[in-house]
């Protein structure tokens, strides 16, 4: 019998290992139970080694991580040594791989059957390698273990604590997700010194049997590109994984201290679900998903912890955002609010100003550390080390130029008149951050979803992929549906807009914006307007948007975001300026950043001729249909400074240049006919 393959194996050490880095291959023999180790730097030296070996019920492992150059000189250095000391967790310099193992339930220490392995197969292309897709991951490299898949990411980690930590929430979210009575996610890959079979190799459990029979571990599939996954990309998939529900519940669902009583819950809210076990706590499969009721079992679940963190995940692209939160907020609206009170007092003690009683509120501000000077010297502020100030681009060369873009940590303004294209603006920006693998928490309380939407995926798709009205004037719509889901598709992840359902009440908005730019890593969050947002009565109506605005920016500097809002202006009869916006000038002088954008048309014309004088230095040129100006710049100074923008009525967007002819990322993530999954042997082959 053949036990190894030499091109393949050759393969594996070229995919998996760094050139002339240290790599340990073992061996572990089934009878008598026997282990070798040996050191390797390149697959020659293997393979020499591996033919002298007794390979009969043996299988063949293979670190990978990076191992330390150190080990090359071990005593079985370029040699397999029967019980020789094999890499540790310490001798690991990097992560160099996120390993999904996807292996088939069955009896320990047996081959897994065909229908086994095509679970397995299953889960691998129809489940996890799609889900990563949706969430625009790089593609994986795909082996056959020999008795289930792997998916391997391209990941670069130093092997420290909060590494090894952010893994195995990685792998646990994904256990939580989408393991099953068929198939689990392995957990243990996590493990810094972790091995895995040496693709080439034969692997060889229990006898070989007709329907369980020994198979050759191999790659099936390897990207043209392979490509490291950010390291936030880790971070959102390890955010999956519950946390524990909040102690604030309603009495009657208590089931201890910090427990919640799920399975009463469900019940009184007639939620029907199979109990499943799983390995960390209890799967609740539901009869239907909560938010559509054609998502039919098993595709969507409700987890519980051991530790009393709840979970929700269905897996249709339309429910991919949902969270537990979600589902309790859909049935219990208030459960995670207290009552709503004039004064501002919301759950992060986010106020500025005074109450409706005129009562001083207090400003929630970090506590100085128990050395802090009170009075800093320019020695102190020079020693002091902070992170480099982050920016989005706009992809609006006098913003991003003059500006360096917006600035996380802090909040701009957008005003404008009537009709002056604000939306219009706000939409196409949240689509460059997209396009920079951003992500963008959105609030729109005058449109509903789907009308927000419309004007979104007509930016995104542009003119190749918008068709003129045959009825109506300067009116275009998508090519065809499939372009609207492709456009969906490539957002995942990246964009999330508010359900209106849930009210547009000041505190309660103000912590659903906060907690979900915590829970999905945003970059930037929009709000279009801040006169959609109710700010509650018998207040005065300019205390309460300067005390919103407040919020905002303690928002922005808690989750390290650029927040931008809409604001309108008071009725001016001349040009219109920043001090014209509602909010008794104070909104001006919170925001660090504001413009106006304005209609290129006679009235705007005259209006900045008479305020600027004959002389003005602002060329406009004629053609342009909008003007945005840039007239707060906190940062760099920037001010009464003009870009002019063109409108396209194929796309709705506003371009910087009549040249400009952008395409964003899901033309080259569809349009090229990029396959799901890889259309080789892996998809056909006969696993009998």
């Amino acid at each position: 019998m053949k036990y190894f393959d030499e091109a393949k194996v050759r393969q594996a050490i070229s995919v998996l290992v760094i050139p002339g880095s240290v790599f340990e291959v073992r061996i572990i023999r089934k009878r008598p139970p026997t282990a070798f180790s040996g050191y390797f730097k390149n697959a020659d030296d293997l393979l020499k080694e591996l033919a002298r070996q007794d390979l009969n019920n043996a299988n063949v492992y293979v670190t990978l991580n990076t191992v330390n150059e150190s080990c090359a000189a071990m005593e079985q250095a370029g040699k397999f040594l029967k019980g020789a000391s094999a890499t540790k967790d310490d001798d690991i310099d990097y992560y160099s791989w996120m390993p999904i193992d996807l292996d088939p339930k069955r009896k320990s220490g047996i081959s897994s059957s065909k229908e086994e392995l095509e679970k397995a197969i299953q889960m691998a292309k129809e489940k996890i390698y799609i889900f990563f897709r949706e969430h625009n991951y790089p593609e994986p490299v795909i082996a056959i273990s020999g008795n289930g898949v792997h998916l391997l990411y391209k990941i670069a980690l130093a092997n420290n604590d909060e590494n090894k930590q952010l893994l195995q929430n990685c792998l646990k979210a994904l256990d939580l997700m989408f393991s099953n009575e068929d198939v689990e996610v392995d957990v243990t890959m996590a493990t810094p010194s972790h091995t895995i079979k040496l693709y080439g190799t034969l692997a060889q459990k229990g006898a070989n049997t007709q329907d369980r029979p020994h198979r050759m571990s191999r790659i099936v599939y390897l990207p043209d590109n392979l490509q490291v996954v950010d390291r936030a990309k880790l971070e959102w998939l390890a955010a999956q994984l519950p946390k524990a529900e909040e102690p604030r519940q309603p009495k009657t669902y208590a089931q201890g201290p910090g427990q919640f009583d799920l399975e009463n819950w469900m019940r009184a809210h007639g939620i029907g679900y199979k109990q499943v076990p799983w390995r960390d706590g209890t799967k609740y499969v539901l009869d239907v998903c909560p938010f559509n009721s054609e998502h039919k079992a098993p595709d969507a679940s409700i987890f519980k912890q051991g530790n009393g963190a709840i979970g929700f995940k269905c897996f249709h692209n339309s429910c991919a955002d949902k969270t537990w939160r979600d589902v309790r907020l859909l049935y219990e609206p208030d459960a995670y609010t207290k009552t709503e009170r004039a004064d501002w007092q919301i759950e992060t003690g986010w106020t500025r100003c005074t109450n409706a009683n005129r009562e001083p509120v207090k400003l929630n501000i970090a506590k100085p550390k128990a050395d802090e000077p009170v009075f800093l010297t320019a020695q102190d502020i020079i020693s002091r080390h902070e992170p480099e100030a982050e920016y989005l681009q706009t992809g609006i060369p006098g913003i991003d130029f003059n500006m360096k873009g917006l600035a996380k940590g802090s909040v701009s303004c957008l005003s404008g008149l009537r009709a002056s294209a604000k939306s219009t603006l706000l939409s196409q920006l949240m689509l460059m951050m997209i396009n920079n693998n951003q992500t963008v928490v959105a609030y729109s309380g005058e449109l509903s979803a789907k009308n927000f939407m419309k004007w979104m995926f007509l930016q995104a798709a542009g003119k190749r992929h918008t068709v003129p009205s045959q009825r109506y004037r300067n009116f275009y719509t998508l090519d065809s549906d499939e372009t609207e889901k492709e456009i969906a598709q490539w957002m995942m992840g990246h964009f999330y807009l508010f359900n209106n359902a849930y009210g547009n009440k000041f505190a309660k908005l103000a912590n659903m914006l906060k907690d979900q730019a915590e829970t999905v890593h945003a970059d930037c969050i929009v709000l279009d307007n801040l006169m959609a947002v109710d700010l509650g009565n018998n207040v005065d109506k300019y205390d309460a948007q300067t005390n919103f605005v407040w919020a905002l920016k303690n928002i922005a500097k808690m989750t390290n975001t650029h927040v931008i809002f809409v604001a309108h202006p008071r009725k001016t009869t001349g040009f219109l300026r920043l001090n014209d916006i509602s909010g008794s000038g104070n909104i001006g002088n919170i925001v660090d950043a504001a413009f106006i954008i304005h209609r290129n048309n006679e009235d705007f014309s005259k209006a900045t001729a008479e305020f600027f004088g004959k002389k003005k230095s602002h060329y406009i040129p004629e053609d342009c249909t909008n003007v945005l100006e840039i007239c707060k710049d906190r940062e760099n100074g920037t001010q009464d400074f003009f870009i002019p923008l063109w409108y396209e009525p194929e796309t709705k967007r506003l371009l910087p240049s009549t040249e400009q002819n952008l395409h964003f990322g899901w033309e080259t993530m569809f349009k090229q006919q990029i396959p799901l999954m890889p259309e080789n042997d892996f998809l056909k082959e006969d696993f009998s």
